[in-house]
């Protein structure tokens, strides 16, 4: 009996304690990588919202509508942005006409700072501390059920039209499904996609 009990109150071995130990380093790693995907969205994201607009649903746009997310962080770089889309491309292939549209949150205007590729159908405003809702609608539609959106933005500081993004940032949807709009919304994810705006002649 006393061989038993002092059997049950030895130390662990020093092959128990690595084997413990072994089983900790797992939960370490999952738990130090969570803020890199956090902070992987960036300041334009895409929302995985996206819907195809068939000819017989408006008259305006037949291609494409997707969401994003506009953050403008509060503080310096940039206190008021403008910021300019370009290389729209679906499943890889370049859009030639698109119109990108401010949905809602507080939007703004710059006329100082007109940045390289800027035009009216490409750039938006977004004043210091606001989130806002990005729509771009194309004219381009290709032809699949499952499709993917990407793009480059770059940023400028609407005061001094410097380039925040040194160089433009590429972003992907990665591929997401792309119910109908129709005129009452039909399966549409993404909410107010329709009906589209007036086409700016500029953008077609």
């Amino acid at each position: 009996m006393s061989h038993n009990h002092g059997a049950d109150s030895a130390p662990p071995s020093r092959r128990s304690v690595v084997k413990g130990a072994a089983w900790a380093v797992p939960a370490v790693v999952v738990a130090g990588a969570a803020p890199t995907v956090a902070a992987s969205s960036g300041p334009l994201s895409f929302t995985g919202g996206a819907c195809k607009l068939p000819g017989n649903a408006n008259d305006i746009f037949k291609g494409y509508v997707f969401e994003l997310t506009a953050v403008n962080t509060l503080g310096p770089g940039p206190t008021t942005g403008v910021t300019v889309i370009t290389n729209v491309r679906i499943n890889g292939v370049p859009v030639t006409g698109y119109q990108v549209v401010v949905k809602s949150g507080t939007t703004c205007s710059c006329a100082t700072c007109t940045p390289p590729l800027s035009t009216v159908c490409n750039t938006f405003c977004t004043p210091d501390g606001e989130v806002q809702r990005i729509f771009v609608y194309t004219n381009s539609q290709a032809n699949s059920q499952n499709t993917s959106f990407s793009l480059d933005y770059q940023r400028y500081e609407c005061s001094t039209c410097a380039a925040i993004d040194p160089t433009p940032v590429s972003i992907s949807s990665g591929t997401l499904s792309t119910p109908p709009a129709t005129g009452g919304g039909g399966s549409c994810n993404i909410q107010g996609a329709v009906p589209p705006p007036p086409l700016n002649a500029a953008c077609a």
